[in-house]
């Protein structure tokens, strides 16, 4: 059997608890425990207990008292107070849930630890209250939600996909399959019911040593393919947790392409990452390392991180870490590590805190708003680009009393200038395509002459979305070819009505991108029943999100089941109804149909929930005009505009509109 959330909690507490309090607890389902392993392997299972990966997940004990002695909050637009009725049993009191929610888990420990609540029909909650054992505090992790208090919301709200009862902190689909090992989410779409299972609470051995049978000679159950995997293999395990990505299934296994399980995220849409490649929203490490020239030489994560304690290698405070290759020129697959003495004279005193490398080239950026992580894109820092789109550097991020302007002067006399003028185009080119204004001839400049995989199908997936020309259609054909699985998919962003092969390539990935791109362009075209099929099951994996609702929509428009499409947009709205994409999509469907005042009153639902919203409007307009209601589209038109003055479509129908106002001679 497997451990279910609600079944196997008596156990764990009865009979999986580690009785040492400082200790997580862990059970397992045949495979060994830590404990168990530690027989053979007692200095690796030491350097694992120390790491993060150990407290992934765990029960509470002892340890969450503090936390639990009548504190009061204000977080998810309520007030939350946090008790105690008997040791080890915590409760969370909300207006929204009477009685008070259990705590059926914690998650994490420094630099702060977050409590799991039930939820509905086998959900668990992740509450954005979370406690700071430093500060013995409580803290909303979404506070300083820039996007949040942009929109006048300091906190998230009842209703919101990012609110603890919300799709968003659906800890089953959003978390667990990285802080629990053997996780299977086991989602049921008919009754939107979760049943999922676990093998051990945590990140544990067999998260990376998955079990096998006994070895006849030393008797250990770790599959020993594990201890032969190639660094991009082992890399790719790291990447299965640390990357932003979307994924396809829950059955990744060590030695397995990263591809055929997760789609990577890369720096296209706006809010995510910078045009530089530097994280922005909360994305890991993985996207970042491999747009940097280590990634794409063949750096991996163990070149710098121990794989059982996660710490570094070597210190990085005095600079031996970097200097291990840096300081010797130590070539990886041929390519030689640019020489550095260690510290930057020419920009900050050898003994300081800018005299360390990963301070300029790995600036920290705070998430969840005390946890403070590196940009692992390894940027070069450049206040000129800074300046130009706001891309931020470690200058400034260090010297907060200073400006972009002080900070390029100093760089200009310290970089020579060909190293940073060789990266600007390209972030201009990508920050311009982020914000609806491709250049065609920008980016296709720029991907003659990138080097880099990663930032290769960044400019591909950019230029997806310009008008197919000639120039695009033979640099998709080059790319198709490609060598590196993201490069491939990006074109088949491109070609996928065009170049069929790529719906058989080996890599999964791939192939959905070239389904996807078919159901967009061509749907009728589509016939390869296995190729569809498998795009299915990927949505139906994530069914229980508004982007696997989206994709089983579309399937079903292209398929001809217009009312299963209908119900799938209605569901994704139900799933995230403070988001506009659904409505849209829902309204482009209706109005495909012929139901142009259905689509009218979806847009105006969706425009006065999302007002700033500059596509929403503009979406509003055309349903407006088709319906003869010109000064109204050209009201909607207008207010598109406001909200995004380089909106290109809104302007040009805009043009078009005028002539039908006009007052008559």
């Amino acid at each position: 059997m497997r451990w279910t959330w609600f079944a196997c909690i008596p156990l764990l507490l009865l009979s999986c608890r580690n009785k040492s309090s400082n200790r997580p607890a862990l059970c397992a389902e045949n495979e060994a425990t830590p404990q168990q392993c530690a027989e053979c392997h007692p200095h690796e299972y030491a350097d694992w207990l120390s790491s993060d990966h150990a407290w992934a997940a765990r029960l509470p004990d002892e340890q969450d008292a503090p936390a639990f002695h009548g504190q009061t909050i204000r977080a998810h637009g309520d007030q939350l107070i946090f008790r105690s009725d008997a040791p080890g049993n915590y409760l969370v009191q909300t207006s929204w849930n009477k009685p008070a929610l259990p705590v059926i888990a914690a998650v994490g420990r420094d630099p702060l630890v977050q409590y799991l609540v039930p939820g509905k029909r086998g959900a668990l909650q992740v509450l954005s209250a979370a406690w700071d054992p430093q500060r013995q505090e409580w803290f909303d992790v979404f506070a300083d939600d820039a996007r949040l208090q942009a929109e006048g919301n300091a906190l998230r709200k009842p209703g919101d996909w990012g609110h603890y009862t919300g799709r968003g902190m659906t800890w089953n689909s959003q978390c667990a399959a990285c802080h629990m090992t053997g996780y299977r989410k086991n989602y049921d779409r008919l009754s939107d019911s979760y049943h999922s299972s676990f093998k051990q609470m945590g990140v544990t051995c067999i998260a990376c040593h998955p079990a096998a049978k006994p070895d006849p000679i030393d008797g250990c159950t770790a599959d020993r393919r594990t201890r032969t995997l190639t660094p991009q293999q082992a890399a790719a395990v790291c990447a299965s947790c640390h990357a932003r990505a979307e994924t396809f299934d829950d059955a990744f296994h060590p030695g397995d392409r990263f591809e055929d399980h997760y789609r990577l995220e890369l720096p296209v849409a706006p809010g995510v990452f910078y045009a530089t490649g530097m994280q922005r929203d909360e994305v890991f490490v993985e996207t970042g390392f491999r747009l940097s020239r280590m990634g794409a030489a063949g750096v991996t994560c163990m070149d710098c991180h121990d794989p059982h304690t996660g710490e570094t290698l070597l210190p990085w405070e005095d600079n031996s870490l970097c200097l291990r290759c840096h300081a010797i020129e130590k070539v990886i697959n041929g390519r030689k590590a640019p020489f550095s003495a260690g510290a930057p004279e020419k920009t900050c005193d050898r003994k300081s805190i800018g005299g360390r490398c990963v301070e300029c080239h790995m600036p920290e950026s705070n998430y969840m708003a005390r946890d403070p992580r590196r940009d692992h894109s390894l940027n070069i820092p450049d206040p000129v680009l800074s300046q130009e789109i706001g891309a931020p550097n470690a200058c400034t991020m260090c010297h907060r009393d200073k400006n972009d302007e002080w900070a390029a002067q100093v760089l200009a006399r310290a970089i020579p200038h060909q190293i940073v003028e060789q990266r600007r185009p390209r972030a201009r080119a990508v920050h311009a395509a982020m914000h609806g204004q491709a250049n065609e001839a920008e980016l296709l400049s720029a991907l003659q002459k990138e080097d880099i995989p990663a930032w290769r199908a960044t400019l591909l997936e950019h230029l997806s979305r310009c008008p197919l020309s000639p120039a695009i259609q033979q640099a998709a054909q080059q790319a198709a070819t490609d060598s590196d699985a993201l490069v491939r998919a990006a074109a088949a962003g491109i070609l996928g009505p065009h170049v069929p092969v790529l719906l058989h390539d080996p890599v999964r990935s791939v192939r959905h991108a070239a389904v996807w791109s078919m159901l967009q362009v061509a749907p009728e075209g589509l016939n390869d029943a296995a190729a569809v099929q498998e795009l299915q099951e990927a949505a139906d994996f994530r069914a229980d999100q508004p982007g696997g609702t989206m994709i089983l929509a579309t399937l079903a428009q292209a398929a001809g089941n217009t009312q299963e499409a209908e119900d799938q947009y209605r569901r994704a709205i139900d799933l995230d109804p403070s988001s506009p994409v659904p409505y849209m999509d829902y309204a482009l469907l209706l109005a495909r149909t012929q139901r142009l005042r259905d689509a009218l009153q979806v847009l105006l639902t969706c425009t006065k929930m999302a007002p700033k919203s500059a596509e929403a409007q503009y979406r509003l307009a055309l349903v407006l005009a088709e319906l003869g209601l010109y000064p109204a589209a050209i009201i909607a038109l207008d207010r598109a505009l406001q909200a995004d003055p380089q909106h290109a479509a809104a302007r040009s129908a805009r043009a078009e509109l005028a002539p039908f106002i006009s007052p008559k001679p």
